[in-house]
Order: structure tokens, then C-alpha cells, then sequence
């Protein structure tokens, strides 16, 4: 059994990480186990952005365990905080993609400084996700019929999907992110967002929202090319 573990923004990608991607056939298969630490970004996780301090040294104590597990993480793009490296130099790429990738290697490099020699960089995959977790959940409208029954709600939730290329261009205008699209039409989401996150997720699939999601897709498979090369394992 190879193990990956996975920094997660909070209880919503944690129980998504354990309950629906630790299921993905391709990660079964190849016997890759799915560890999800969250990183609290205010107390109670009650919302905010990762602060990079403690993203850097979550990262650096889990690539020191013995057993020598990959390392990711889970961070949302949106309202990520400004202490994180290159943050500033991002903006001038108005593709978003350009800005997260361009932010990921800044990030590898500043991670790369901090340990020393014999701690296997090539261990490390940072990841943010565009724009947030919830944009996921826009793979596929069947997966919100698992909560929602009103026509007009699901009449909304179809013209947001069909208004984008991807579900990973969904804006993150603060009033118009995935998630604050999720809760002006979805009663109870805020309360709710860690049993519905995991519910909608579910019911849509892992290999639909890599259909669907191309940024996402991405770091799946690297995570899977990264387990299959590497030469350790957990019992």
C-alpha cells in the first residue's frame, strides 16, 4: 500500500479526499491510500484563506515521516492569501491556469529552500484548485438533483453550467464563486457543505469531474504517475 497525503483546506475536501477520491478506481488499483490532513484557516474552520506559514510547515513535517509518503495538497484558489510566494508577480498572467501553475512553482521553490538535501523534493506536488472545491460540483447536474428537486433551482444550476467552458471557470467574484452560487440557491448549503459536498461529489463520479475538469484531472494522474515511479510503501 503506497500512501499520499493530502493537505486539505477543511472538513468539506477532507470528507470529499476520503469518502469519494480514495475511491476512484485508479487509486484502488494501484493500492494508493488517501490521508487528508486539514489546515485550519480560522478557528472552528469556519472560512478564510490558507495562510502559507502554516501551509509551509504542514508540508515540510509530513515530507520528514520516516515512511516517506507523497505530499499535496488541496487549496482553493479563491481568496488564497497574499503571504503565499509570487502572489503579487501572478497577476500579470490573466489566464488563470498560467497563474495557478506559475503560483505552484513558486510555491515548490520556496518549499525547496526550507528542507535540506536528503528530503526528496520530488515528493511534493503542490495543488490549488480552480477556483474552489465547490466548482466540482458543477461537473454535472445530476449530482445536485441528489439534493435539489425544485425545477427553477435546477433550471439555475443548468444555465451556470452551461454558461462556462469548464466547471473550473466559474469566477471567483466574491458574490459569484462557486460556493456563493451554491448558497443562494441551495437552502442550507453553508450549514450543510460537508455532508452536501460529499453527497453531490458522490453521485457525480471522479471520472466525470475529470471529464469535466482538466486542472483537476491533471494533478489526479500526476499523483498516480508520481505513486507508481516511487519506491516507497506503508504496510
Amino acid at each position: 500500500m503506497k500512501r499520499i497525503n493530502i493537505i486539505a483546506e477543511g472538513q468539506t475536501e477532507q470528507r470529499f479526499i476520503e469518502k469519494t477520491l480514495a475511491e476512484y478506481s485508479l487509486f484502488k488499483d494501484n493500492e494508493i491510500y488517501l490521508c487528508a490532513i486539514t489546515i485550519e484557516t480560522s478557528r472552528g474552520h469556519k472560512g478564510g484563506g490558507v495562510d502559507f506559514d502554516k501551509y509551509k510547515d504542514k508540508v515540510i513535517n509530513l515530507l520528514y515521516e520516516n515512511d516517506k509518503p507523497i505530499v499535496t495538497s488541496m487549496i482553493d484558489f479563491y481568496r488564497l492569501n497574499k503571504d503565499f510566494p509570487a502572489f503579487a508577480d501572478s497577476k500579470q498572467f490573466s489566464n488563470k491556469y498560467e497563474r495557478v501553475d506559475f503560483l505552484k512553482e513558486a510555491i515548490l521553490k520556496e518549499i525547496e529552500k526550507e528542507i535540506p538535501k536528503r528530503i526528496d523534493i520530488n515528493r511534493f506536488l503542490p495543488y490549488i484548485q480552480l477556483h474552489e472545491f465547490e466548482a466540482l460540483l458543477f461537473s454535472d447536474i445530476k449530482g445536485l438533483k441528489a439534493i435539489i428537486s425544485a425545477k427553477d433551482k435546477l433550471k439555475e444550476i443548468d444555465n451556470i453550467i452551461k454558461k462556462f467552458p469548464n466547471p473550473e471557470e466559474i469566477n471567483d467574484d466574491p458574490n459569484k464563486a462557486p460556493s456563493k452560487r451554491l448558497v443562494k440557491i441551495i437552502e442550507g448549503y453553508e450549514r450543510k457543505k460537508v455532508e452536501y459536498g460529499y453527497r453531490i461529489s458522490e453521485k457525480i463520479g471522479i471520472e466525470t469531474i475529470m471529464t469535466k475538469c482538466p486542472h483537476f484531472k491533471e494533478w489526479i494522474y500526476k499523483l498516480i504517475e508520481m505513486s507508481k515511479t516511487s519506491k516507497w510503501s506503508v504496510s
